[in-house]
Parts: structure tokens; C-alpha cells; sequence
């Protein structure tokens, strides 16, 4: 390619007429200045009704800086105020906060932009994020010192919302070290208007200029518009109303195929009388446990409890999770996901086999209390209520709190769903934070005579041993061994780990429901404990 060629401009002539605001993330504001080309881009929002005295011109209708509030005055003593500078159709989206020196400038994003589509702005990685549908995080724009993009669908809903546009303003300049005449260019002077852009393009050489490698300038500057979606309803409206829903697997027939039915209410039969014959809004689904994998390994997000699971105050989901071999959902509470979810609830769906738990079962259904007796539900009911049972009775708590840091161990409790080592050592991990790491030693110690080399465990025996639990043997064996189990996932498996191991019976019966079966024990233990130690509860 010739010298020439950079300077016409071929390149950047395409891009405004066919892809300047027309791609998924739209630049709104960028300073790029380089060796051979400066790149500039600004905005602002615009009233259709001025669109024709804004395309009357290639200047840009609002400079950096402007666009602020103000006052009008007159002669005559009366003021008027403006939101944005002059009552002229144009308005801010991108503004420069600038301070005189002061203090620290920045750009600021349109606030009603921002409250349109509740963003977050997370400052540390420069990015503002919606949620979804499904309470998952959408980046929306993108922000850095000398550049912010917007994502064009959630850019242009918000026109269509408003009824108004955006106009975006672009200037780019590229320099030769040859004069025209070795070029073999006259200077330019081009006008050119589209119904949505216009610009102008010219190419001289400027006087006074001694920079030998900037003899030759050549610039665009003009301005495109960007219209909103084609629907004035965002898709955080629409997609109330626009719900898919899947099918799901209730069933087999009698050739042994799956029997697939729609999660939608609407469709389901109920107690009233409603689509009489169709499958009953509490039909039962049944998934892998596997299925909870995604909530447990997120705490932060997710929270999961007896008999519900919670993505924050987002949305939430009943289910049972008491059954000893699948994650149990009523069929319709199903269709309350979004799509995106139960496409991923889909993927664990299996060939239902029984009924829902008993617990499930007497909760809704005969409209019972019942206790959890899945085995870490059930243990973190029994661990709660004796913490709390404990400090009442005593004033001081016998296993302290987890640290902030560390409270994902209890919200992350749970059965391993398959024989997965690093789930058991994970889960180990959990149950020894809170059952052997929280002991409360300093509370411990002033009941007891400590000897120098006294750890944890042993300082809890020695108590037991001064209460008189009877039952202390089995309690200090299983802690032990629990903290056998630990030394494998904090260290290399050693002794200690394969003596656990051989406790628990790990190779027999398999990691899970070895694992299962010792939070059954240690259950059993915290409930006897409790009961010994503050009979007045019980």
C-alpha cells in the first residue's frame, strides 16, 4: 500500500459508514494518541427533533467538559436553569468530572443510565455489571481513564426507552512526512452526508509545522447517530412476560421411554380443578445430586438450606434435599427459574425412582413440622441448636464462631455427591473447622490443669473427663480421627490418615457415604452431649 492510501482514510470510511455503532460494544468515549494516527471518539444523547440542526454540521454538539448545570440571566434581573447546559435537545452521557488540580479527575457515567438498569460498579476491575434474569453478571460498560465502551443492547433499550438517541463524535488524524506534491495528492476538502452520519474529510500540509515526520496532515471528524432497539420495553421487562420453559423427565411409559413434561404452570393441573388430567403442578422431579455442585462451590452467591435453595434475595428455589439419593423439585416450582436455569437443572434431570422424603413429604403435603434427617442438614440443626443451648446455659461458647474468612466451610457442608477426593477432602476440611478448629481452648483451659504440651483435643477430654460425660471415648475417638482425615487434605496422606481412614472404613463403604455416616455419628455425639450437659432444654 502506498503513502497515499493511509491518508484517504479507506479504512476508518468503511467503519463509520457500516460498523460505527453497530457492534456489540459500542465506544463512547476514547484519547488515543500514537505515533502516526490520533483516535478520538465522544457522545452525547440527543431529542430526535434536533437531529436535523445536529446534522446541519460535522462540529460535535457537545464538548468535553460541557453539558453541565447552569443558569441563563437577563437584563432584567430574571434567571432561568438549565439540567445540562442550554435547553438545546443535547445532553451528557459521558461526563469529565474535572476539579482544576485539585483534586483527582474522573469519568462518570449517566446516572440515569445506571438506575435504568441497576448497575453495580465494581471500581477495582473499571466495570459496571447488571444481572440477568438468572442473577448472573453482565458487564454493561467498560471503563478506563482514555476509553469506555457500552454493550449496544443495553446502550440502545435504554434510547428506546427514552424515545432519543445517542450521537456519536469521531475525529481522527494521520500525518506524512512527505509534502503533497511528493505524494502526488492536491490538498482535500470532502463533505460527505448519510441520513445517519456526516463528516468531513480534508488533507493539507499546515504552516509552521517543523516536525519533519508531520509535514502532511490528513483528518475525519464528524458525528453518526445510534438509534434505540426496536422494542421500547427493556429485556429486563420483557423477560417477564417472554418466559420459556422446558420439559423434564416425570416418567416412563410402558415401552420404558421418558415421559417429558413442560414446567409451565399454566399447563399444570392443580388442587382446584385446573387442566384436569394433565401432570399435577407437585409432580416430583428428580435430579443427580451432582446438580448442587454449581451453589455449593459459589457461597457468596448462593445459599443453600433445608428444603430451599436462595441465589441472595435474586430468586429462590423449594426443593428436597433431605432424599438420601437425589435432589427432589416439584415440577411447577420448576417453571418459577429462568430459562437459563432450568436448562441447567435440565442437564442433572434422571428417570424419577419413588417419592419424594418422608421429611418433604410430611412438610408439604400432610403440612407437618418434621426435622431434617438428611445427614449435614440434620448435623448443622443439632450443631446450631447446641451452640446456641450452650451459651445460654453457660455464658461462653464451647465451639466459638468461625472467623469471616471462614464461614464458607458451614455454608458449603454437605454429603459429597460421588466419589470425588478432593469433595471428601473439602468436606472433611469443613467439619473439622467447625467441630475441632473452633474449640474454644481459652474457655476450656480454666476448668481443667493443663500440662505444657496439651492441644486441643486433649484439653477437650480432659473437660469431658471433668464433667463426667459418658460418652466422651466415642466423641474424643471421632475427633481424633476426624483430624486424621484433615492431615490428608492439609498435608501429604501419611499414618494418621490411613489410621482414620481404616476408622471410618473408607474403602468399604466409599468416600461418600463414609462420609455420611460420620456426620450421622457426629450428630448422635453434639445431641448426647447437649443433653447430658443441659438436661433443663430438653
Amino acid at each position: 500500500m502506498n503513502e497515499q492510501s493511509p491518508l484517504e482514510f479507506p479504512d476508518h470510511l468503511e467503519y463509520v459508514a457500516n460498523k460505527l455503532g453497530a457492534e456489540p460494544w459500542i465506544t463512547v468515549y476514547e484519547f488515543t494518541k500514537g505515533e502516526r494516527e490520533d483516535v478520538s471518539y465522544y457522545c452525547a444523547l440527543a431529542r430526535p427533533e434536533v437531529l436535523e440542526r445536529c446534522l446541519a454540521n460535522t462540529s460535535w454538539d457537545l464538548l468535553i467538559g460541557h453539558g453541565m448545570p447552569g443558569f441563563s440571566f437577563y437584563g432584567d434581573g430574571r434567571h432561568e436553569y438549565h439540567r445540562f447546559g442550554g435547553d438545546d435537545g443535547v445532553e451528557p452521557f459521558v461526563i469529565d468530572r474535572d476539579f482544576h488540580g485539585l483534586k483527582p479527575s474522573y469519568l462518570e457515567l449517566s446516572e440515569e443510565f445506571r438506575h435504568f438498569h441497576n448497575l453495580y460498579e465494581d471500581r477495582k476491575k473499571g466495570v459496571f455489571i447488571a444481572l440477568d434474569d438468572n442473577g448472573d453478571d453482565v458487564e454493561v460498560v467498560r471503563m478506563a481513564p482514555q476509553k469506555v465502551q457500552v454493550r449496544a443492547k443495553y446502550l440502545k433499550e435504554y434510547l428506546a426507552a427514552r424515545g432519543i438517541v445517542m450521537l456519536l463524535f469521531f475525529e481522527f488524524d494521520r500525518w506524512s512526512s512527505k509534502t503533497l506534491d511528493e505524494l502526488g495528492i492536491e490538498k482535500q476538502n470532502v463533505d460527505e452526508q448519510k441520513a445517519n452520519y456526516r463528516y468531513i474529510r480534508w488533507v493539507d500540509m499546515l504552516p509552521g509545522i517543523t516536525d519533519p515526520a508531520r509535514r502532511t496532515m490528513a483528518r475525519i471528524t464528524g458525528k453518526k447517530v445510534v438509534n434505540g432497539s426496536g422494542n421500547p420495553l427493556p429485556s429486563w421487562v420483557r423477560d417477564r412476560s417472554d418466559q420459556q420453559y422446558e420439559e423434564f423427565v416425570i416418567g416412563v411409559d410402558e415401552e420404558g421411554n421418558n415421559i417429558l413434561y413442560t414446567c409451565d404452570e399454566e399447563e399444570l393441573a392443580n388442587y382446584f380443578g385446573k387442566n384436569a388430567g394433565s401432570p399435577h403442578y407437585l409432580t416430583p422431579v428428580f435430579f443427580n445430586k451432582a446438580v448442587m455442585a454449581k451453589y455449593y462451590s459459589d457461597p457468596a452467591k448462593y445459599q443453600v438450606e433445608d428444603s430451599h435453595l436462595y441465589c441472595g434475595g435474586y430468586w429462590g428455589l423449594r426443593l428436597d434435599n433431605n432424599h438420601r439419593d437425589y435432589v427432589v423439585v416439584y415440577l411447577g416450582d420448576l417453571g418459577k427459574l429462568s430459562h437459563k436455569e432450568q436448562l441447567y437443572w435440565k442437564s442433572f434431570n434422571v428417570v424419577p425412582e419413588g417419592g419424594v422424603s418422608e421429611v418433604a413429604y410430611r412438610r408439604a403435603i400432610l403440612g407437618e413440622w418434621a426435622a431434617a434427617d438428611e445427614p449435614a442438614l440434620a448435623f448443622k440443626a443439632s450443631y446450631g441448636r447446641f451452640r446456641d443451648g450452650w451459651r445460654e446455659r453457660f455464658g461462653w461458647d464451647l465451639f466459638k464462631p468461625l472467623k469471616p474468612e471462614d464461614e464458607h466451610y458451614w455454608a458449603t457442608l454437605h454429603v459429597p455427591a460421588s466419589e470425588n477426593q478432593r469433595e471428601f477432602d473439602d468436606q472433611v476440611m469443613s467439619l473439622s473447622k467447625v467441630l475441632v478448629e473452633r474449640l474454644n481452648e481459652r474457655e476450656i483451659a480454666k476448668h481443667i490443669t493443663v500440662e505444657q504440651n496439651d492441644k486441643g483435643i486433649t484439653k477437650f477430654q480432659k473437660y469431658l473427663d471433668e464433667i463426667g460425660f459418658p460418652d466422651r471415648q466415642e466423641l474424643i475417638t471421632l475427633l481424633r480421627n476426624l483430624n486424621g482425615l484433615r492431615s490428608g487434605p492439609a498435608h501429604v496422606k501419611g499414618r494418621d490418615y490411613q489410621r482414620a481412614a481404616e476408622h471410618f472404613s473408607l474403602d468399604e463403604k466409599g468416600l461418600a457415604q463414609a462420609f455420611s455416616d460420620l456426620l450421622v455419628r457426629a450428630t448422635e455425639l453434639v445431641d448426647k452431649l447437649g443433653i447430658f450437659a443441659m438436661p433443663s432444654e430438653q
